[in-house]
């Protein structure tokens, strides 16, 4: 399974964990993800969300995400199937090293990139050498991965569109805001729910902070504060064997019974039938 593959970056010895899944039992629910995991679809179609903004990815699109991104499989065909790497945040700084920053920057704004077909071939061998370093080396496995995921990240720079400036971009202050109010709630949401929170960190008024989310994220404050509080209650209900209680201190409810409340009222399901369902699957 996609989700528990990613445990294995707990090992103190490990920092990239390779591999393949339909992910049946990951739709539906957010996903678990390393510092920066490099998703590459070998086969069918798939719906995602991430952040907020629903997007389609089909065989040979490469995805690249991070901790900080919110991603939900809405949908697959039958045959989806993907290749991925976990990459642990030292060895991802490691890779990260020799490579523009300008890039990350488009990376973070075109998350899927779409090779061309006369690359097709390119990106299959690179896949297969990739497992092949992973499966057959020791003491040259951590310097083989690098190299070969530096490589990768070197073609996607060659295939950004000429009008794509890689200088670095320009943010209005307002969306300078935007992203800094985003960045605080990643952060932040375990403990603080309330929109004045944010509001006061960026020295502004919540009503004006309202006004620059909903001109960007298209949602007011609030709305994307509990989306966030939702996602990581999710994920600590399919991903952990914490109990309700546990949960609720985690994440600074008053107590359990809050909790339950708030799920239902943001999910329309409970917490007990959330974790059921997902355990079924």
């Amino acid at each position: 399974m996609f989700s528990q593959s990613l445990l294995k970056l707990n090992i103190p010895s490990e920092y990239a964990v390779i591999g393949e899944s339909d992910m049946h039992n990951e739709l539906g629910y957010p996903l678990a993800l390393s510092y920066v995991v490099v998703i590459i679809c070998l086969d069918g179609r798939a719906v995602i969300n991430i952040d907020f903004q629903t997007k389609t990815i089909k065989a040979n699109d490469i995805v690249i995400l991070g901790d900080d991104r919110m991603v939900t499989l809405q949908r697959k065909s039958a045959n989806f199937r993907i290749f991925y790497c976990f990459l642990k945040k030292s060895f991802a700084s490691e890779i990260a090293y020799a490579l523009s920053n300008s890039l990350f920057t488009f990376l973070h704004e075109n998350p899927i990139c779409r090779p061309s077909t006369a690359h097709l071939n390119a990106i299959n061998n690179w896949v297969e050498q990739l497992k092949y370093i992973d499966k057959s080396y020791t003491d040259h496995r951590k310097l083989m991965l690098r190299g070969q995921l530096q490589n990768l990240f070197f073609a996607i720079t060659e295939l950004i569109p000429s009008h794509y400036s890689l200088s670095k971009k320009e943010f209005s202050r307002k969306e300078h805001l935007c992203w800094q109010f985003w960045e605080l709630v990643i952060k932040h949401s375990h403990q603080h729910r309330d929109v004045a929170y944010y509001a006061n960190r960026l020295s502004i008024t919540p009503f004006y902070l309202s006004q620059l989310t909903k001109q960007y994220f298209n949602d007011v404050p609030k709305t994307l504060i509990n989306r966030q509080v939702i996602l990581k209650i999710k994920a600590l209900l399919t991903h952990t064997t914490l109990s309700v209680n546990e949960i609720a201190i985690k994440l600074h409810f008053d107590d359990p019974s809050y909790l339950c409340r708030y799920f239902k009222r943001e999910t329309d399901c409970s917490l007990s039938g959330y974790r059921q369902q997902y355990q079924r699957q």
